[in-house]
């Protein structure tokens, strides 16, 4: 939503040379537009990064093509930031919806805290979050090591770093849809997951006291990629059993303390061999 009822606003649209109308669009709003670039780039992290650096506000955020802010956010965020000058990141709820915009679920807000990161994951819905130039300064832009999870590891840097505030509101709609980046790039997405979990160092925590919980979250991980393959057509589904036989390997628990899930898991890679078997493709 363009108009937020906030008058000191930035837009800044990068578009990495699409060549599907996206042009067209953005030359509609460009007396609304501080900066606009088509142009290739090194991807989403990169692009975010090049807009912050030419923001000049003291508040930023980005967001995405298919998602959209509902009426008021920024200023939502703003008049926080001004209650609450030392806060990094304030965020919100965002509303899950479909291709045509109805409501699907919502993907609920929580105060920020690592371990529930790290256990249970994302807590701070990338659409809804809003992060002040002060904890840029504090924590660094985006990783460009991340393509994925760029959003997830950030949040955790400026949690771990600084104050955060989380507004019980919904701010922003995020939009599922088969080709989502999310969707279509499980395999890179996991790849990314695990190499940060395995590489990360919480500071206050023991050495002994991480790798016993890395152990769960390794396990949490796998877990939910067990999920989401097994949600795919044939051949990734398949690949849900690899997932969930490591997520027992490293923390049984996790799939024990999930009886229905775990056996929804099974059945559906099951039913995808026994149809290869029978020769159908479904």
């Amino acid at each position: 939503m363009l108009l937020q009822g906030y008058p000191n606003l930035e837009y800044i649209v990068l578009d990495g040379g699409s060549s599907d109308g996206s042009l067209e669009i953005i030359r509609k709003y460009e007396p609304w537009l501080a900066y606009w670039a088509s142009e290739p780039d090194g991807g989403q992290t990169q692009a975010i990064n090049k807009g912050w650096a030419r923001a000049t506000g003291d508040l930023l955020a980005y967001i995405n093509t298919d998602d959209c802010y509902l009426g008021g956010a920024l200023g939502i965020a703003a008049r926080e930031f001004c209650a609450k000058p030392d806060v990094g990141m304030v965020y919100g709820t965002a509303m899950l919806v479909d291709e045509a915009g109805n409501q699907l679920r919502t993907w609920e807000a929580r105060p920020f805290e690592l371990r529930t990161m790290l256990m249970e994951g994302n807590m701070v819905p990338q659409p809804a979050a809003f992060f002040s130039r002060s904890a840029l300064e504090a924590v660094g832009l985006l990783s460009e090591e991340w393509h994925m999870i760029l959003d997830y590891e950030f949040c955790i840097r400026i949690g771990m770093r600084l104050p955060t505030l989380c507004v019980p509101r919904p701010l922003a709609r995020f939009r599922l849809h088969e080709h989502s980046k999310s969707r279509l790039r499980l395999d890179d997405t996991l790849g990314e997951l695990l190499r940060f979990v395995t590489t990360f160092r919480p500071p206050q925590m023991s050495a002994h006291e991480w790798e016993a919980l890395k152990r769960v979250v390794l396990s949490r991980i796998h877990y939910e990629f067990a999920m989401g393959y097994a949600a795919q057509p044939e051949p990734e589904r398949s690949r849900a059993l690899t997932q969930l036989v490591e997520s027992v390997r490293l923390f049984p628990l996790y799939a024990l303390r999930r009886p229905r899930t775990t056996a929804h898991i099974a059945i559906q890679v099951l039913a995808g061999r026994l149809r290869r078997l029978l020769g159908t493709s479904r």
